[in-house]
Order: C-alpha cells, then sequence, then structure tokens
C-alpha cells in the first residue's frame, strides 16, 4: 500500500512543481479554496494523520455524542480553521513540506497491520473496519483532492488505473452500508456496474434481509442497478458530478434502490 502513497504523492509533487505563480490562486471546487488552499488541506491531510495514528495524539477529538451529520459540521470546521490559518505559508515551503512528509506517511503505512480490524471509516460502517480500508479511504482523500487541482488549472483528470482501480475498489464499500437503509426479502440483489474506458468492473450486492454483502453470484435478476462511466463514477462517489458537464448515471429497475446508489457517497459529507 504504501508504494501507491509514494505515487500519488509523486503525481501531487508534479503537478505544483509545474504551476506558475498565478496557478496557485486559482479556485477549485472546494467552496473558498484556492490551488493554494487545496493544498495546504492535503498538508494538514499528513500532519494530522501522523501526529494521530503514529504518535497517538488526538488534539481535536470528536464528542462521543455526535451522529454522522455532527461530525461531518464539526471535520468541516476544522478544515476551514487549518487552512485559513496556514494560509501564512507560502507554496513554495507547502511544497517543500509536501516533499519530506512523502517517507514519514509511507512508512507509518508500512508499520501498520493492514488486516487489524480496527479502524473506523463512517461512510463504511458503524463499525471497526480493517486498518486497510482506512488506508484506502486516505489515499482517495489524497487522489480526490489532486483531480480536483487539475480541474481548477484546466487539465483533465488521472484516470490511470494504477490509481484509480484501488481507490474505487475502496469507494465501492459504501454501496453495502448505505443500502443497509433498505429492507427487501432476502436473496435480493442489485448491482453497480463501473463500464470504463479506463477502469470495467462490477459489483453485484445481495441481502439476507438485513445486511446486504457482496457476493460472487451473477447478478441476473437484480432489482435495480447503477450505470456509470469511469470518469462519472469516481466523480459521484464524491460529490464532483456535474451532470451538465460530465453526464447523467443510468439507473435501472427499484425507485427507491436507485435512489440510494445514486445519493451514496464514499466521504465524510452530504450528498449534493
Amino acid at each position: 500500500m504504501s508504494s501507491l502513497f509514494r505515487t500519488e504523492r509523486g503525481r501531487l509533487l508534479e503537478v505544483l512543481q509545474s504551476l506558475e505563480p498565478s496557478d496557485w490562486s486559482r479556485p477549485t471546487r472546494c467552496p473558498g479554496w484556492s490551488v493554494h488552499g487545496l493544498s495546504l488541506h492535503l498538508l494538514g491531510d499528513d500532519l494530522s494523520l501522523l501526529s494521530w495514528q503514529r504518535d497517538d495524539h488526538r488534539g481535536t477529538p470528536a464528542p462521543a455524542s455526535l451522529d454522522e451529520a455532527g461530525f461531518i459540521t464539526l471535520l468541516d470546521a476544522l478544515q476551514v480553521e487549518w487552512v485559513n490559518a496556514s494560509r501564512r505559508l507560502s507554496p513554495r515551503l507547502a511544497v517543500e513540506m509536501l516533499t519530506w512528509l512523502d517517507g514519514p506517511i509511507a512508512d507509518l503505512v508500512d508499520a501498520q497491520d493492514s488486516t487489524a480490524v480496527d479502524a473506523y471509516v463512517s461512510w463504511a460502517s458503524t463499525r471497526p473496519v480493517p486498518k486497510w480500508l482506512d488506508q484506502v479511504r486516505e489515499l482517495s482523500e489524497r487522489w480526490i483532492h489532486r483531480q480536483q487541482i487539475l480541474e481548477a488549472l484546466g487539465r483533465p483528470p488521472d484516470l490511470n488505473p494504477d490509481l484509480l482501480r484501488p481507490v474505487l475498489d475502496g469507494f465501492r464499500w459504501a454501496y453495502p452500508f448505505r443500502l443497509g437503509d433498505v429492507t427487501r426479502p432476502p436473496g435480493t440483489a442489485v448491482r453497480v456496474a463501473v463500464t470504463g474506458p479506463e477502469v470495467a468492473d462490477a459489483w453485484t450486492m445481495v441481502t439476507d434481509g438485513v445486511q446486504w454483502r457482496f457476493s460472487a453470484a451473477s447478478d441476473e435478476g437484480a432489482v435495480a442497478a447503477l450505470e456509470v462511466a469511469t470518469d462519472q463514477a469516481w466523480r459521484l462517489l464524491t460529490n464532483n458530478l456535474d451532470p451538465a458537464e460530465h453526464g447523467t448515471p443510468t439507473t435501472l429497475g427499484d425507485d427507491e434502490i436507485a435512489g440510494v446508489l445514486l445519493r451514496t457517497r464514499a466521504i465524510i459529507g452530504d450528498p449534493k
């Protein structure tokens, strides 16, 4: 997994090191954040990850009583606070710090037991999940924001499968979790298909009447389906899909389930 983090960081640095001074002030899809602000947010992600998971320092713990909506509000406020304060850091210094942090982040990932069921990913489960899913979540956080920086610069997204495939493989775990709000008879199947061209995959989920789980069984007879192109898939799951610009995903079958699939997000945030 650490090699994926290093690849992602290398591509981010390649972009940032190519910028002209005026590029840093370009607005991004994140409201109020320029390319500079989004880069500082990524710097904060690294520092927070090391402080929390390596050093066991919980400087801003969430109250145990918070529900999902409250946690989203708290996290948004903390992120805005960080970016506002860190704007004093120059773009050059931000790049230097992001470069240095590549090693410590990779070392942290290497030191972790990816099979340990001791992590929390709020958009995938209310219970502990394997550490590898949390690692993929951290990787996807960095990958998503690089795509937003590329977009702000007028450049195409990086849909290279070497990173996008593991990112989507992590994102897919949001589907059975959100389908938990829907009750159907045991054996009912639902299908999500990413149709390519960069990455093509299909995931079938079957319910036992209580929970939905991924199944290797044939998806024939699925009561609902969602079909998305590769670029639509990551955008839909991360609130970056503009139907006027990127097209509309195709849904089939059961309207309630199709609605859940369209609203599912693999980020900490409300669907838009």
